[in-house]
């Protein structure tokens, strides 16, 4: 179905909720707060301003994720590691009341595949029934290993998780594709700065869709910088966060247990 279903694009805009209608989100499960690497932060001291940040608005738990990428982002499990220890002692010295768990976004492409077929270590989120992979893809073009990667996590018994898929440009112009994922196994997890119209206003559009057909599972702040905080905050009070956590779908406060 094309996108242009959306007619509200020109509608106007819906005011934020009161603050106080919002309230209970204890876990992110994707923050690029890992010091040290291309992706992540500038400095130990940058990730231990932003978590103090997310510990004042509510956040207990932190999943904090960095990109596994052939030929662009170099991180590896051992890389990842070390970045978590340094910021997790820090962190302990610091007493800010947050817990941080350590995980990956694995773009979605050949070097993926070998890595499940060689039945290698991954970097998973989750609990001891449920673990979870957090996968990226191009914005453009659904990747063709897209369904055999799903395949290869589920016979691992590890549920693939769409990171931000209100973003891709591919499901933004079919979106009852993201329903086919879904039927497949997939979760999502959608972006809060998407609530607000960043990046795009189709993306908003796509996460209003996915809350209203209640596809969504995750969500998270994917924040690596102070700037987006004010956005953030303002996520957390429009309707459609308010519509989100009261769908009773959203799995990340289990992972506090």
């Amino acid at each position: 179905m094309p996108f242009n279903f959306f007619i509200r694009a020109f509608a106007k805009p819906t005011k934020p909720a009161p603050p106080s209608t919002v309230s209970g989100l204890y876990v992110d499960v994707h923050a690029q707060l890992l010091p040290g690497r291309q992706d992540g932060t500038d400095s130990v001291e940058h990730s231990l301003s932003l978590l103090r940040e997310l510990s004042d608005l509510g956040y207990r738990k932190i999943v904090a994720t960095l990109h596994i990428m052939n030929g662009y982002y170099q991180n590896t499990i051992d890389s990842i590691s070390a970045s978590s220890a340094l910021l997790k002692h820090e962190l302990q010295k610091s007493k800010i009341d947050i817990e941080v768990e350590v995980a990956a976004e694995y773009f979605v492409e050949i070097n993926l595949l070998k890595i499940l077929y060689s039945n290698a270590d991954l970097l998973t989120f989750g609990n001891r029934n449920e673990r979870y992979l957090l996968l990226d893809t191009s914005l453009v073009k659904r990747p063709y290993e897209l369904d055999k990667v799903i395949s290869a996590l589920q016979q691992r018994n590890i549920v693939p998780v769409m990171a931000h898929p209100e973003q891709y440009i591919y499901l933004q112009k079919d979106p009852e594709a993201v329903r086919v994922l879904h039927g497949q196994g997939v979760k999502f997890q959608v972006n809060l700065l998407s609530l607000t119209g960043l990046p795009s206003r189709e993306s908003r559009h796509l996460a209003e869709w996915m809350i209203d057909q209640q596809l969504i599972s995750f969500v998270g702040t994917d924040i690596y910088h102070e700037a987006q905080l004010p956005t953030i905050k303002e996520a957390r009070k429009l309707p459609y966060f308010r519509k989100l956590m009261e769908s009773g779908l959203l799995v990340n406060n289990s992972l506090l247990h």
